[in-house]
């Protein structure tokens, strides 16, 4: 009888599991141990891994975490092998990015440099500053422009809800071409009057957009 309950209370977590993932729910699961690949935490009594490429939380010694509650996305539920996959990465990304919008100025610390462009550290999830949208003069290499640990302005040009991904610029808040070369201080002083008349620029245009639908619908009308 015992068996027979906790078999089911097994076949209901996963159903659970499943149902939640369809609708992108984010749950909350404990930390049980630590591994090379990541971290093995705890969710509705079922076992599941969240891979290190997918662990948001910046700490040195990941076995600090052992006990703590971290908020998730489903990756992945498999009952059939029994693998339950987590995001730990596009949790914290979903929540910052309720707070982003799009001509949004935010601080942040180069993470990384790569031939593509730079990851910026924007308030626990890494936005890519793409090498087109660092400034709009030509220049050798990113290196000579920003370094790993450099505190920067950036203006959040688009988001990823799906995968938790954020696209920067500096090159939208140079007050003219090629500031970020000859001087990045004055840009980032200058970041939110930029900012603010991008946004100006961005609202222009939709609303003669709508406009222009407005006056084609009713073209459109007065033919029929």
């Amino acid at each position: 009888m015992l068996l027979s309950l906790r078999k089911m209370e097994y076949d209901v977590a996963w159903r659970r599991a499943k149902q939640m993932m369809e609708e992108d729910a984010t749950v909350h699961g404990k930390v049980v141990n630590v591994n090379r690949g990541g971290l093995l935490v705890e969710v509705e009594h079922l076992r599941g891994f969240i891979p290190s490429s997918h662990i948001g939380v910046r700490i040195a010694n990941r076995e600090k975490l052992i006990g703590e509650e971290l908020a998730l996305k489903f990756l992945e539920v498999d009952e059939e092998n029994t693998r339950l996959v987590f995001s730990n990465r596009r949790a914290i990304a979903e929540r910052q990015l309720k707070s982003f919008q799009v001509g949004d100025v935010v601080e942040g610390i180069v993470q990384a440099i790569k031939p593509y462009g730079a990851f910026v550290d924007i308030g626990g999830i890494n936005g890519l500053l793409h090498i087109s949208q660092v400034t709009h003069d030509m220049f050798t290499s990113l290196e000579s422009v920003l370094g790993e640990g450099d505190k920067i302005k950036v203006m959040v040009i688009s988001y990823d809800k799906e995968r938790g991904r954020v696209s920067l610029s500096t090159k939208k808040l140079e007050p003219t071409p090629g500031d970020m070369l000859r001087n990045p201080t004055l840009v980032f002083e200058k970041a939110e009057e930029m900012a603010a008349s991008f946004r100006k620029r961005i609202a222009e245009a939709e609303e003669a957009a709508r406009e222009q639908e407005a006056r084609m619908a009713e073209e459109l009308k007065k033919q029929e």
